[in-house]
């Protein structure tokens, strides 16, 4: 019995994956941040084109501040999260939607 539960482990933890990954992507959290996301990108690869990438990249996360505003209000009624929590965050992870939007790559605890 017990090497038919060690032999299905795998299984099982892999269907538990896949399970959890459609929730995720549809969930208000994943929602929200797929908007800021598509927000960002599409600021960005309109500036762009008449302006530095700094500039293009900088622009994009002041314009799109109203979808960054929901998806962090999302987070911060979470139960894993709080106002606090969120608001120390919020610096680094525009730091880093910035960087991935110059192409830049940050190594951080985020």
């Amino acid at each position: 019995m017990r090497r038919v539960l060690l032999a299905t482990l795998p299984a099982l933890s892999a269907f538990a994956l896949l399970a959890a990954v459609p929730a995720r992507a549809e969930s208000s959290e994943g929602a929200r941040h797929a908007a800021w996301q598509t927000c960002l990108d599409e600021t960005f690869a309109e500036q762009v084109r008449t302006t530095s990438r700094s500039f293009a990249a900088t622009k994009a996360v002041s314009t799109c501040r109203d979808r960054e505003e929901a998806y962090l209000g999302v987070l911060a009624g979470s139960p894993f999260l709080d106002g606090e929590d969120v608001a120390r965050i919020r610096p680094a992870l525009v730091a880093r939607a910035r960087d991935r939007l110059m192409g830049e790559r940050r190594y951080s605890a985020l």
